[in-house]
């Protein structure tokens, strides 16, 4: 269990939502494999999860996010104040990905402040964002 995935399902979901706004929100089972990582031979993929909040896969970023410009993302003043790095240029900021890069054990993907989804980066780097997934019931 990864600290981020154990952080989303517990202490932001208990956090963030109350229990009107839990209810309708689903279970997901989250496709981990290496297909999900946009390399099919990622030997680092591992067996999918059932979970409410999530990250998305470097796959599930290229489908919601088909034009660069829609992943931009600028972080909130709380995670400023958390060491969240912020372009000074266009005041956007990095986000992870929960597709872990092929090369290396201990580097997952994130989207640049630029918007370049194959930017990979240490998993213990607190300077990149976290944009929380989940699927709702409506």
């Amino acid at each position: 269990l990864s600290n981020i995935r154990k952080w989303l399902n517990d202490t932001f979901y208990n956090t963030a939502f109350n229990e009107l706004q839990k209810a309708f929100i689903e279970t997901t089972t989250v496709d981990n494999s290496a297909a999900s990582t946009a390399n099919s031979s990622n030997s680092y993929a591992c067996n999918n999860t059932n979970d409410k909040m999530f990250l998305l896969s470097r796959k599930e970023a290229t489908t919601y996010y088909p034009s660069r410009n829609d992943e931009q993302a600028k972080g909130s003043d709380y995670a400023k104040c958390q060491g969240l790095y912020v372009k000074s240029s266009n005041g956007n900021s990095y986000w992870w990905l929960r597709s872990p890069d092929y090369h290396y054990a201990n580097y997952a993907y994130s989207v640049y402040s630029d918007s370049y989804r194959n930017y990979f980066n240490y998993v213990i780097h607190t300077f990149v964002g976290v944009r929380p997934a989940c699927w709702i019931i409506l």
